[in-house]
């Protein structure tokens, strides 16, 4: 996708987040097992041993006695979060900025995860967690000019944490969703041949994590905040939440269409708060006494409105 387009549908289809569904969904396989186990192999260590549950969500372990989640999906101080060992806490506070929550926690928690402070993201490869399902029924477009018009998968199935693989393809600064402020973000679209872990999120999996791999090491590179997920197949249709890898001759929840059908298919994005931004750093610094190891990486985050292009899959 061109840098262009990927900005006009950021502004064309809002970002949804239910905290009812919880998914992540693979290009793959709709099998409800699939990486409900920690990944090994060249994805070992990639994330799994930092998350836990928090309310039903993913909140990952960024100190001796901190998580990071998303804002939106909630919780109280005095709540339980169940570290990534099965070790359940208390929540004693919390610190809000843009989508992002920062919990301190009673007692110790286990190991934790660096945090990734380059700007590189579009370059490396990308593991992502969330208290996935799976997916339901295919939708297809009645109006699609091309021999296979199967645009991707409804959201179905039970919950459980899984993970999947993925590429950022996107970053912007300063996004906002309808009225409310995010800030930095990164994106990533979902492809049908990105390989047999490909994935995408649904609305549930807000506060999954995002991980990239910097040389040896896997660092948290990103907060999930929501997903382009509202579709009709045909104008006046009922509305759909749906896993989309082609968007072309679909139609927005409003009727309108978001895309003219193309030879190549046109991803939906799932977009995740940006970790690397200078503004999330310095937040994060000020809100943590003592961070996780953080990337021996330049400091200085440029290019923060950089677009990324999607290597091919090795």
């Amino acid at each position: 996708m061109k840098p262009s387009f990927l900005q006009a549908v950021l502004s064309l289809l809002v970002l949804v987040s239910a905290p009812v569904v919880r998914a992540i969904v693979f290009s793959s396989t709709g099998d409800s097992s699939y990486n409900t186990t920690a990944p090994t192999g060249a994805l070992e260590g990639s994330g799994w041993q930092y998350v836990g549950n928090w309310n039903g969500f993913v909140g990952t372990q960024i100190s001796q006695n901190q998580f990071i989640t998303a804002a939106h999906v909630g919780g109280s101080v005095g709540g339980t979060f169940t570290a990534s060992n099965g070790q359940t806490f208390t929540t004693l506070a919390v610190a809000q900025t843009n989508d992002l929550a920062i919990w301190t926690v009673s007692g110790a928690l286990p190991a934790h995860a660096p945090i990734y402070r380059g700007s590189s993201e579009g370059s490396l490869d990308m593991v992502v967690f969330g208290r996935g399902i799976g997916r339901g029924a295919e939708v297809r477009s009645p109006t699609a000019t091309d021999a296979d018009n199967l645009r991707g998968w409804e959201w179905g199935g039970s919950g459980a944490l899984r993970w999947g693989t993925n590429r950022f393809e996107f970053a912007d600064s300063g996004y906002v969703n309808g009225s409310t402020q995010i800030g930095s973000i990164l994106a990533a679209g979902f492809s049908r041949d990105g390989g047999a872990d490909e994935a995408t999120v649904a609305s549930g999996d807000s506060g999954g994590a995002t991980f990239v791999r910097v040389g040896s090491e896997w660092q948290l590179a990103g907060i999930v905040y929501g997903v382009q997920s509202s579709f009709r197949t045909t104008p006046s249709g009922s509305t759909i939440n749906a896993a989309i890898f082609d968007m072309g001759a679909l139609y927005g929840s409003n009727g309108s269409l978001v895309a003219e059908d193309a030879t190549g298919d046109i991803q939906a994005l799932f977009i995740a708060s940006r970790l690397g931004a200078a503004d999330n750093q310095a937040w994060i610094l000020s809100q943590v006494p003592e961070p996780a190891h953080y990337a021996l990486v330049s400091a200085a985050v440029l290019g923060c409105g950089a677009w990324f292009r999607r290597r091919a899959r090795r």
